[in-house]
């Protein structure tokens, strides 16, 4: 769709001058490193939130207007220490009990990748890393929250999964995911 690729060439171009902008900073020595990171990653999320939106929209089969889903940053995006070349380390959870919500989230969450990873003539937005899910590569794209609470006190003895976890940011919440 015609629409479709434009709109990811904008907001490739969009994303490609704020990294120079704060490139031309960071050479001028008018940046910490704390600070630098901080700005990559509240881009990383501006970024994020427009993905989501434009993905929902462009799903055929919803069942609401607002996603009750949350993407939650693991590794730098969740440590807010993303660099000029980070992947994003990326999670889907819902929080829906509609019987077409897995489904319909795995789209979304497809969909959202598909934006963030494809190269068009502007290049590329982010490179992602999908494996941390449970399960890793094998596992469910997206998972209930209910699902992934319940997953969380059984590896509680898991020092790594708990340090992630610590570490991770829900980088979108969305008004219709409940806030606990």
């Amino acid at each position: 769709n015609d629409i479709i690729e434009w709109q990811m060439d904008v907001l490739r171009h969009f994303q490609h001058a704020q990294v120079f902008r704060l490139l031309v900073t960071d050479l001028e020595g008018s940046l910490l490193l704390e600070t630098l990171s901080d700005h990559l990653t509240a881009l990383a999320d501006l970024i994020l939130g427009t993905v989501m939106n434009l993905a929902w929209d462009g799903l055929k089969k919803r069942h609401r207007d607002k996603p009750a889903f949350a993407v939650i940053g693991y590794g730098k995006l969740g440590g807010k220490e993303l660099g000029y070349v980070s992947d994003l380390d990326l999670i889907f959870l819902y929080d829906d009990d509609h019987p077409d919500a897995t489904e319909i989230y795995t789209k979304l969450g497809q969909s959202i990748n598909a934006w963030l990873t494809r190269h068009t003539s502007a290049g590329l937005l982010y490179e992602t890393d999908l494996r941390l899910r449970p399960n890793g590569a094998t596992g469910l794209l997206v998972n209930s929250m209910v699902f992934e609470g319940v997953r969380q006190l059984a590896v509680k003895e898991d020092v790594s999964e708990v340090d992630r976890w610590t570490k991770a940011i829900s980088s979108l919440m969305f008004e219709g995911v409940r806030k606990t």
